[in-house]
């Protein structure tokens, strides 16, 4: 539910620029990149939260940055903090944003609103 009510968000942020930009849920990483450089065991079986597309035409569209939602298991948990920096380091070597939020954050519109904004008048 949480997420869902952020993916709302996100979709009305984006939505001002003109439909320019696209939010999917729960994308396995290995449809963000073409090609693996590492962490195989990561690349094919883990997931980004959101990530945000750049509409490239009618059919095609440039990942341009990941948001992932952190509860308190990604700074108590071994096995968490192991796997978050494996994608940190995959976005890394593709040269993808990620924007980790805290998970009590994702409810509160403003705040998604405010780095969602930061992050588009920096980037484009």
């Amino acid at each position: 539910m949480q997420q869902i009510k952020s993916l709302n968000i996100a979709k009305r942020i984006l939505s001002v620029s003109q439909n320019a930009f696209s939010i999917e849920k729960k994308v396995a990483i290995s449809q963000v990149f073409r090609a693996n450089i590492s962490y195989s065991d990561l690349f094919y079986t883990g997931r980004f939260d959101f990530v945000v597309y750049e509409k490239q035409g009618t059919t095609s569209k440039l990942p341009i940055l990941a948001i992932e939602l952190d509860g308190k298991e990604h700074y108590e948990n071994e096995i968490v903090i192991q796997r978050d920096r494996k994608k940190n380091a995959i976005c890394e070597q593709h040269n993808l944003q990620m924007i980790r939020v805290e998970n009590s954050y994702a409810r509160r519109y403003n705040y998604i609103k405010d780095i969602l904004i930061e992050y588009f008048s920096v980037k484009h």
